[in-house]
């Protein structure tokens, strides 16, 4: 990937758009499908960005089970959380696709923000995103039942058509809700069964919006 390649993907980072970080300090790294990526490369912290494919951030629980808690598609980063704190959050990623990643040396970015106040301005609102983004995700895992959680999911994801948009595959919707397959394709049988949803070639689409909205009540 060349520079200038580089410096495409870059101004289509919402955050990194018009930094000036130099293209000579980003690191270009290839990984395969499955992989695990860190936000640490060669023992140095760094800042990544999609350039190619997408990856899903987990959250490993207590006992053992992996969580998805978002993906990331081209434009997005990772490991910018930790910019500018010496207390390192590591950050869990496992490649969806096969993927091109830049890396960027964290100190690189952090003087690019010091530097740049509307850098700063739009490091902050992505903080303030994710801390949204976290504690909306705290409340729908501690919801009681699996049920509530895959219906208010059902419902957050689908458009007024009702279709659900979601990608992956039913282990992957497993996994985002903190629930076992078997419970998940049980729960999607029975709400199809009283007839909420409709599953055809994979896909999911809510009949009966109010109906669901009802059940979250209860």
């Amino acid at each position: 990937m060349g520079y200038r390649e580089i410096r495409e993907v870059m101004e289509a980072s919402s955050v990194l758009q018009g930094s000036g970080i130099k293209e000579s300090c980003v690191q270009v790294r290839v990984c395969k499908k499955g992989q695990i990526v860190s936000d640490r490369w060669h023992n140095e912290r760094v800042v990544g960005l999609v350039a190619e494919g997408s990856l899903d951030v987990y959250s490993i629980a207590m006992d053992g089970r992996e969580l998805i808690l978002s993906s990331l598609e081209r434009g997005d980063c990772f490991g910018i959380i930790n910019l500018m704190t010496e207390t390192e959050i590591p950050t869990v990623l496992k490649c969806r696709t096969d993927a091109t990643l830049l890396l960027i040396p964290r100190e690189e970015v952090r003087k690019a923000v010091e530097k740049d106040q509307e850098l700063a301005l739009r490091y902050a609102v992505l903080c303030n995103r994710k801390m949204q983004f976290l504690i909306r995700k705290i409340e729908f895992l501690t919801m009681y039942s699996g049920r509530k959680r895959l219906i208010q999911f059902l419902l957050s994801s689908s458009g007024p058509s009702g279709r659900v948009d979601s990608a992956g595959t039913r282990e992957d919707m497993a996994s985002m809700l903190g629930i076992s397959r078997a419970s998940l394709f049980r729960e999607l049988a029975a709400l199809q069964e009283e007839g909420l949803i409709c599953q055809k070639r994979g896909r999911i689409q809510v009949l009966n919006r109010e109906a669901m909205e009802d059940r979250m009540d209860r």
